[in-house]
């Protein structure tokens, strides 16, 4: 994850909190909802956190990185988390995206996901996104 988070050190109007988490936020994070991986072979190359919500799974942290992205590992671990929050019964998947980071808005946008609300996010904004599910 701070591999594929380091590109944005310095260049985001407010740093993301990913390169400051230790390993033991990392373990509280997914012990208190989960976390999926991603593989080519042996390698891993991205990887996604959630948490469980009343009819919601939340989503962050999704990461690929640098080398292996625009290969479809991120639409992988969205549909992967999306499959998983049907399995739980959940009626949809939200995420939060920063503003200034637009191809990632994108990103999401073709997988479906609707930008529903923004807030400020200290010297950034941040959107909240949301994809309901369907095939319950």
């Amino acid at each position: 994850m701070r591999e594929a988070f380091a590109e944005y050190d310095g260049k985001l109007p407010q740093p993301s909190g990913a390169l400051r988490e230790t390993v033991e936020d990392v373990r509280r994070a997914m012990a208190e909802g989960g976390a999926a991986l991603a593989f080519i072979g042996e390698t891993g190359v991205g990887s996604a956190r959630y948490l469980l919500e009343a009819d919601a799974l939340y989503v962050g942290r999704v990461a690929v990185l640098p080398g292996y992205r625009r290969r479809g590992i991120a639409s992988a671990l969205m549909a992967f988390m999306e499959q998983h929050a049907r399995e739980m019964g959940l009626t949809r998947v939200h995420i939060g995206v920063r503003e200034s980071l637009p191809s990632n808005l994108a990103l999401y946008e073709s997988l479906g996901y609707e930008r529903v609300n923004v807030e400020p996010h200290d010297a950034d904004r941040s959107w909240t996104m949301i994809k309901p599910l369907s095939g319950q």
